[in-house]
């Protein structure tokens, strides 16, 4: 089905990868084995479900959320489940005992799940007659709730070797250095062995959350032990029918799809025998509450055209006393739907069966008078013409009706004409009774010889159903919706209709979507391998939107049958004929409690709707799309639907955020800082080829759902997105609200995103507003800038923030995700060291460097080196660079860097083993490199070391400044360099003409009492040269007031600054024998610095800890039945949940013992030891484990080392 390609620019323009179905995979030859069940939860967006590597969706119901939207306990699922209907190759079979009989047989096969619902389950002799998992596609030695199957971003669920990819191995190596990068999530290294195995391909991530598995049917012995049919010749221990299914789900935190889940089901006929009729379906167990009774007031129905079914609660309220857990209150019901995205493709029947011709095209759209009863069309006349169809290339041909009989050959079947008797029809129903549709709407042949084969009344043009009555009273109408398509009038020529019987393989950019500057990328759909047909034009197979991977290519047959019954268990699944029967294409009926397409009550219903007829050929494979669509009313589910339409018809591509950044979250005493890397400011984005990476968002929640951040609304007034805590962006000038298009906001209902304030960067974070004893949760997401552009009119990305509690309260993190509880240190904690000046082991800097702790956690008893390196700078009008360093690297003594390369950043340093560092930046520039401060020790008269003046302190010293050189036509460079005058009583030296740097206007040389040298490295001074300019006439052989000192170089050939000598007469010093004077400059950190810093662990004194431990106490106290310290239950338990008192302020491996009021012992706790956490928790029971009486208990405080004890009470009352 199309959506208009002004919604499709969405998500166009992406970075191509063929899918892995094109590529070379291995044919499986595992069989399903139902030993290998495994369990998995989605909960990438608002959308979250348990499913089961055997087909089902919603079950286990224990293991995690069943099909719930929001919240996990708003469940709106009992049970989803794909069937699959085959009619089996037409011949004389064995019946039971009975031998073949010579009359040639029909069977029909329906492939189901091993679903736990009424009706459900089919099996024999102990064995389970449905789909079974494949082994090898998780990891078979991880057993935790909820991590059975293989997921995308769980790498710890991934196998040792893909079946169907056996050289995939793990090869992420993003630094390009022939190291593998591992995966650590909460310090736990999870490197897989193996490439994720995506959509996309080897190692492509395009889902948020993507799943994967296979499963077949080998299991399913029942034709084989009642007919003996094998369905590969080329197995004979082969069963079932050779039906394998490759099964993903995908899922985008985007707000743009956070409302839904899609499954794509692959389903292959691995055998050789072929079935020239198949059905896809999908059974669906209602139940919005998921709990007893809510089961018995749901209403579902249908949309033809949007190809959906849907289901909601018919009084739209909750009964608390079936689910109190139902967030945020009983009357918040939304709708479910289920929908149809992809199913097989009929490309010869002449009908626009996906409706997309529609406003393209120039098809006529069926019409009642299309589908006359037999006693309505009138005969054929001699004169008319037939459309006759060749049945192996489906060519159509015009014959003409001659006066005389004649026999017609269409499709192979022989048609015997009578003019003026003989009559045609092809998918009537009759109105008047319930009569069903026809076998000619689905016999696979053109019965009225029109062009057209199968078109269907139910499905082409009205679904009609009437409840039975008995003669002469009527029926009342139940069904009667109108959705009517177009179809090529094949009498009247059939052309310009380019998007009916489109398909995949004919060569043709049938929508005119493969675009030269993003497609062109040759058979691989790889940019840059310059593969056949890459940048020459044209659109070659393979290449993105064009036959293979366009989707869109394929007339689709969308739903064709949908059975709403009551009561849910009025279903035998069992029932082969009977569950064919059930997806019979224009199959459609619901109970009398819907009439005229109106719910009139809710009641006990489950649905089965289906696609069909195909053929599943021996070898082929066919592709179904199924996505799981919420919306808080038939409006919003409809608007929800065609989102998922768009990314079906982008093929999955969906815009990608930059890089996840890996957060470390610290829970410290009444704080937790947060930081992460900045993988994520370097990445680029795939979908627009440029780095458009913006800012970050912080969220914080007190539960794993982050409900308390869940604030921020549409135009409706409906709650859609998330409120961060903070928000750090780029300073560019990309800010505020971005600008969505018209288009988009139509999407959204004007949900806005905000790009931020261009506040600048921050890669950590300090929360100081939480409460020691309770966890927050927390997630640090990288979000881009999108795109406002009307071509693109991409909506800005961020990634997503997994946090789960599975049925066990076990909580599972992503590597941008954390869950801590703050707490106390120990008594006696002695923080490590912070704060401290690194020591300048080398070179001439005068720059102070500090470091800080930042995680006390990560910190080590370690020596660090810090070094840097060059670049040069010119400030004009300087001609010579400046060597100033814009980065630094930090090793530790093994020489292993610990921080390459990273640029100045006095407020955001990388944080590395739990330290950052803090440079003053503002000196790494030119024009701050200037005279050091005059520093002089008037009580003893002299210098203080490294700074400028007078060696000896003298009330009447020569004052003097220092500035650039800067001349009309030359100026000088402010080197970051120290010089020294070193002065003597007689006048045998002199000053330099210069003449290298001035020319003939150089100052001449004069005999002086002094000679200059540049003490940048006190170590080795080195003489310099310099000019003298004289200005005024006191004292010209000496330095007086209003002279100017030029510096040079060694060799005269550079200059740099000037000293001017100050004063207003001649009553100044006039330096003498024995004089210096110091002239310092501010210099900044460059290539020749090198420093070196030391940090130590937190300790423990026990002294410290003796004068603390009055602060040891209970809390809360008194406890009185909940309180904030609590984590509730996961909704899948229930029960009162944990009970906890915490004992806080404890010293290290301390004892608290815990009596009753009578002296009784109840319970004894030990601290770990852990000097950062300087609290235990008691739940409340004794040592015996039973829960204990309310009333007042005493406790005693033991110190490991220490003679003193505490002693306090605490009060229970529940």
């Amino acid at each position: 089905m199309k959506i208009s390609i002004k919604y499709y620019l969405l998500f166009a323009f992406l970075f191509l990868l063929s899918s892995s179905d094109i590529l070379a995979q291995l044919r499986i030859t595992e069989r399903g084995n139902p030993n290998f069940r495994k369990v998995g939860v989605h909960r990438g967006n608002q959308v979250r479900t348990v499913f089961s590597n055997y087909g089902v969706i919603a079950q286990p119901g224990a293991e995690g959320p069943r099909g719930a939207w929001k919240y996990d306990a708003n469940g709106y699922v009992g049970d989803v489940s794909p069937v699959v209907g085959i009619r089996l190759p037409i011949r004389d079979y064995y019946r039971g005992t009975v031998p073949p009989d010579g009359v040639n047989d029909t069977l029909y096969s329906v492939i189901i799940t091993p679903v736990d619902r009424p009706g459900g389950g089919e099996g024999g002799g102990g064995k389970s007659y449905t789909f079974e998992p494949i082994p090898g596609f998780a990891d078979i030695s991880l057993n935790e709730t909820g991590k059975g199957v293989a997921m995308s971003h769980l790498p710890e669920t991934w196998p040792q070797q893909w079946p169907d990819y056996p050289d995939w191995y793990y090869s992420v190596d993003k630094n390009e250095d022939g190291i593998v990068d591992p995966i650590i999530i909460d310090g736990v290294v999870k490197t897989p062995a193996v490439d994720w195995n995506g959509y996309l391909g080897r190692g492509q991530f395009n889902g948020d959350q993507e799943s994967y598995f296979w499963m077949d049917d080998n299991n399913d012995e029942e034709n084989f032990l009642q007919n003996q049919f094998l369905p590969d010749a080329n197995d004979p221990t082969r069963r079932g029918h050779a039906l394998q299914v490759s099964v993903r789900g995908f899922q985008w935190s985007s707000f743009v799809a956070q409302d839904v889940m899609f499954w794509l089901y692959n389903i292959k006929n691995d055998g050789t025998e072929s079935y020239d009729q198949a059905a896809f379906g999908t059974l669906i167990g209602t139940y919005v509450g998921v709990e007893d009774p809510e089961w018995n007031d749901d209403a579902s129905f249908f949309n033809v055209r949007e190809s959906i079914t849907y289901t909601w609660d018919f009084d739209k309220y909750i009964n608390p006393a079936a689910n109190p857990q139902w967030l945020p209150n009983p009357t918040q019901v939304g709708y479910i739907a289920y929908a149809f995205l992809e199913s097989p493709g009929n490309g010869y029947d002449g009908i626009d069966n996906d409706g997309d011709n529609s406003g393209i095209g120039t098809g006529n759209y069926f019409a009642e008078t299309d589908f006359p009863s037999i006693t309505e069309v009138p005969a054929i006349s001699s004169g008319d013409n037939l459309i006759l169809i060749d049945k192996n290339t489906f060519e159509r041909s015009s014959f003409t009706v001659p006066n005389d009989t004649v026999t017609v050959v269409s499709m192979g079947v022989p048609f015997f004409i009578q003019p003026g008797v003989t009559k045609l029809v092809e998918g009537n129903i009759d109105l008047i009774t319930t009569n069903p549709i026809g076998t000619t709407a689905r016999d696979g042949i053109d019965n009225d010889l029109d062009g057209l084969i199968d078109e269907n009344y139910q499905v082409h043009y009205r679904q009609f159903k009437k409840s039975a009555a008995t003669p002469p009273a009527q029926g009342i109408v139940l069904i009667d919706t109108l959705a009517p398509v177009q179809y090529r009038d094949y009498l009247a020529g059939g052309n310009g209709n380019p998007l009916i019987d489109e398909k995949r393989d004919d060569g043709i950019d049938n929508d005119a979507d493969w675009d030269i500057d993003f497609d062109d990328n040759g058979a691989d759909g790889k940019p840059g391998t310059f593969d056949i047909g890459e940048g020459d034009g044209i659109p070659t197979p393979g290449e993105s939107n064009f036959d293979a991977t366009d989707v869109n290519e394929s007339d689709q047959i969308g739903l064709t049958s949908f059975q709403y019954f009551v009561p849910a268990g009025s279903i035998t699944m069992s029932d082969d004929p009977n569950m064919w029967t059930r997806l019979l294409p224009g199959y459609f009926d619901v109970p009398s409690s819907i009439v005229n397409n109106v719910a009139t009550r809710g009641e006990d219903g489950d649905f089965l709707y289906g696609s069909g007829y195909f053929p599943l050929l021996a070898g082929r494979t066919e592709r179904f799309s199924l996505a799981l669509v919420f919306g808080a009313n038939y409006d919003a589910v409809i608007k929800t639907k065609q989102v998922a339409q768009i990314i079906y018809d982008a093929n999955y591509r969906f815009q990608i955020p930059p890089e996840k950044p890996t957060l470390t979250a610290v829970p410290e005493n009444g704080k937790v800082t947060l930081y992460w890397d900045r993988l994520a400011e370097e990445s680029v984005d795939p979908t627009t080829r440029v780095q458009d990476f913006e800012g970050y968002k912080i969220y914080k929640g007190t539960d794993p759902d982050f409900s308390d951040a869940f604030l921020l609304t549409n135009v409706k007034g409906e709650k859609k997105a998330y409120l961060p805590i903070a928000q750090f962006d780029l300073i560019n000038g990309i800010k505020g609200v971005f600008p969505s298009s018209a288009e988009l906001n139509d999407i959204l209902d004007a949900l806005p995103f905000d790009l931020g304030t261009d506040n600048g960067i921050q890669n950590y974070y300090v929360d100081t507003d939480v409460q020691n004893g309770r966890t927050y949760y927390y997630a640090v997401v990288a979000y881009d800038r999108g795109d406002p552009d009307p071509s693109k009119n991409f909506y800005p990305a961020e990634n997503t923030k997994f946090l789960s509690k599975d049925a066990l309260g076990r909580i599972s993190t992503d590597i941008n995700t954390a869950a801590v509880t703050p707490s106390a240190p120990v008594a006696g904690y002695v923080p490590p060291p912070s704060g401290i000046e690194l020591s300048l082991v080398s070179g001439p800097t005068t720059v102070k460097t500090y470091f800080e702790v930042v995680d006390p956690y990560a910190i080590l008893n370690e020596t660090y080196t810090v070094s840097f390196n060059d670049s040069f700078r010119i400030t004009p009008p300087e001609i010579k660079p400046v060597s100033i360093s814009t980065n630094y690297s930090v090793q530790d003594p093994a020489g292993t860097y610990l921080v390459k390369e990273q640029p100045f950043d006095p407020d955001n340093g990388v944080i590395f083993n739990g330290v950052r560092l803090s440079f003053d930046s503002t000196f790494q520039k030119t024009l701050n490199i200037r005279l050091k401060t005059a520093g002089t020790n008037k009580e003893q008269g002299t210098l203080f070391n490294d700074s400028t003046g007078w060696s000896i302190y003298r009330p009447k010293n020569l004052k003097f400044t220092a500035d650039q050189v800067v001349l009309a036509n030359i100026a000088g460079t402010r080197f970051p360099r120290d010089y020294m005058l070193t002065f003597s009583n007689t006048y045998s030296d002199s000053s330099n003409k210069l003449t290298a740097i001035f020319g003939n206007s150089a100052p001449p040389a004069k005999l002086v009492n002094f000679r200059a040298y540049d003490i940048t490295d006190r170590n080795n001074p080195i003489r310099v040269q310099f000019g003298i300019v004289e200005t005024k006439p006191f004292r010209r052989d000496t330095l007086s007031f209003g002279d100017n000192l030029i510096f040079s170089d060694q060799t005269g050939t550079d200059f740099s600054w000037r000293i001017t000598i100050a004063g207003l007469d001649s009553s100044e010093f006039v330096p003498v024998g024995g004089d210096t004077l110091f002239v310092r400059f501010l210099k900044p950190i460059s290539g020749d610095d090198k420093f070196e810093f030391t940090t130590t662990k937190a300790s423990y004194d026990l002294n410290t800890a003796k004068e603390q431990l009055e602060l040891v106490k209970a809390v809360p106290n008194p406890y009185i039945v909940a309180n904030v310290f609590e984590e509730p239950l996961p909704p899948t338990v229930r029960g009162r949940g944990e009970r906890v008192v915490y004992f806080i302020n404890l010293p290290a491996k301390s004892k608290v013992h815990i009596y009753t009021s009578s002296g009784s012992h109840v319970q004894s706790l030990e601290h770990d030891g852990n000097l950062n956490n300087g609290s235990v928790e008691w739940d409340l029971r004794t040592k015996e484990g039973l829960d204990i009486a309310y009333g007042v208990y005493f406790y005693v405080v033991e110190v490991e080392g220490l003679s003193e004890k505490k002693t306090g009470k605490l009060a229970i009352i529940k």
